[in-house]
Formats: C-alpha cells, structure tokens, sequence
C-alpha cells in the first residue's frame, strides 16, 4: 500500500463521523441535598460567617448524545470558588465522589457561551464546572441555558422548562441594571477535592487539507503548571509538537493559527503550552473566534507510542521527547 493510502486511511480512522456530538444537551436540575446547608458550607469554607439559609445550586446531570456526566455553574477563579460553589462542588461530588472534578474558568463575557456549549458537547469525565469571576460574567455564561436551543432544561423532578422569552431577558436586564449599591463580590474558598483543569481540544484543517487536533495548556506562571504527562494523548497522532508561547496572541502580529498551520506541515497533532494565564487565554479566544471545531480526545490503539517534540514559538528550537 502506498504512503498516500495510508495516510488517507488514518485520517478517516482519526475522525469517525459520528465521534462528536452537536445535537441538543439536556440539563437536569438535581435534587436539593438537605445534608447541604449553611451549617455543611461553614463546615467546608471555615467561614463561621457564612448564616443559616436555603441553598440553591446550580448543579445538573447532563446528557449529551450517549454519555451522562453531572456538571455546576458558580463563581470562582483559578485559585478558589465562592461559599455557594464550595456547595456547588459538594453536590457534584455526591452523584461523582470517586471521579476528577474537571474545571474551566470562563473569563470573556463575549464568548462565555460559546465556551461552555463547547465542553458540554465534548466533555469525556464525570464531573465538570465551569466557574465566573464575577456577577456579569456568570449571568452571560448561564442565563443563556434558559433560552438556548442547543439546551433543553429540566426540573428536578424531569418535567421540561420552557425557554425565556426575548421580552423576559429584557426585564431581567432592565432589573439588573437598576439595581443600586450592588454586593460586592463573594469572597473565593479553596476547594477540598481532586481538580483537574479541563483541556481545551480543537479540530483545525489547513489551507491543505489536512485534519489535526491542536490543544491548548495553560503553563499559569513561566511553566510551572506543568502539561500532564498524558498531554500528547489529546491530540494522537505519530509526531506531536509541544510548543512554549511566550507571548499572548497579536504580540509581535503572532498568530496561533498560523503557527498551527506551520507545524501541521510535519506533526500530526500541535499543543499549545502558554507561558501564563494571560497568554492562555489569548489563544483560546482567538481559536474559539475563530470558530474552530471543540473536539474530544482521539482513540488511540493499545502501545500507541508518538515521538513527541518541544519546540519555543519564537526561537526555533526543539529538544526530542
């Protein structure tokens, strides 16, 4: 069989039609916890300020084609979540309590749909959050699941929510917006559990033709947030291309994309390792922009063994793996 022949069958081993999902998320509320309280909050957060009250979390089962997995919705950073997400965190925990809890933090407001739809069509885990530095950026990354039609709401009791009307999200806005002496925002508690960083997959095509995964890992500060050592599994492939950016996207006309395409040429999969958070961010708004694909990670065969190379974006170097 000819080079050309086999390359072709891998491509389309490589992306099976029917390996992403696309179609309607359904999101079930999950029943209220009464073990979770503000007695259970003060508990895990060591904040004896925290009063007595009714909890509500926004906490779901959430079903995606075949697969079921529970997801949370609260406020939170890189560092910590707020009292309600420690809650949050609990109750998901309860329906996972021997799984990873994967989460991504959701920073642009213009975007924050986009980011969550895109996990919840592709997440592979158990247990997912997504977490929102502030107020306004939450309500933009979950009052959308209230009209959205990509998904369809239920109750914890499985009856369906109809979707807010356009007329509604106006009163809600107009409410919001009249709102005087707003709270301050929340203070932001240490989360006592297993967390892992949900990574960012995407499906690229070059100016060629050819279809590749490329990943992008936030390194947090100068690389100390090392790439999991499993990291080359998200992009498969024979030869993989672990690069080191320096510098956020648009700095010194850098293109991601470009890169991308670049290395395609040679590699089979491209992972993009950010120095720091801000220049993480700036590749995944701009892929996301882009509109490129969010995809999961391949399927690989028993002893898949690539050779993997660290390159620098700006310095042409590489060191063999």
């Amino acid at each position: 069989m000819g080079e050309a022949k086999r390359k072709k069958q891998r491509r389309k081993q490589a992306w099976p039609e029917d390996h992403d999902y696309f179609g309607t998320v359904e999101l079930h509320m999950l029943p209220a916890a009464p073990a979770i309280n503000g007695a259970r909050i003060r508990e895990l957060t060591g904040d004896e300020s925290i009063p007595d009250a009714d909890v509500v979390l926004e906490a779901f089962r959430a079903v995606a084609g075949d697969r079921t997995f529970h997801v949370g919705f609260c406020l939170g950073d890189d560092s910590g979540v707020s009292a309600i997400g420690i809650a949050v965190i609990e109750r998901l925990m309860m329906e996972a309590p021997d799984a990873p809890l994967h989460v991504v933090p959701v920073v642009h407001q213009d975007i924050a749909w986009a980011m969550v739809l895109r996990h919840l069509r592709s997440f592979r885990g158990k247990a997912l959050l997504f977490v929102f530095p502030d107020s306004d950026l939450y309500d933009a990354g979950t009052a959308e699941k209230y009209y959205s039609k990509a998904i369809e709401l239920f109750d914890n009791k499985g009856m369906p929510l109809g979707r807010l009307t356009s007329a509604q999200r106006q009163a809600i806005r107009e409410q919001k917006a009249a709102i005087l002496n707003r709270p301050p925002p929340p203070k932001f508690y240490p989360a006592a559990v297993e967390q892992e960083d949900s990574p960012w997959i995407f499906r690229l095509v070059t100016p060629a033709g050819k279809a590749i995964r490329t990943a992008v890992w936030n390194g947090r500060r100068h690389y100390e947030h090392l790439c999991p050592p499993d990291v080359a599994r998200w992009v498969g492939g024979d030869r993989i291309a672990v690069v080191q950016v320096d510098s956020p996207v648009g700095v010194n006309r850098r293109s991601s994309l470009d890169l991308t395409h670049f290395l395609a040429k040679n590699y089979d999969g491209v992972v993009h390792w950010a120095r720091d958070t801000e220049t993480f961010q700036s590749i995944l708004k701009s892929f996301v922009r882009l509109d490129l694909e969010s995809v999961s990670p391949p399927e690989l065969a028993d002893g898949w063994s690539p050779d993997v190379t660290f390159l620098l974006a700006n310095e042409g170097t590489s060191e063999e793996g």
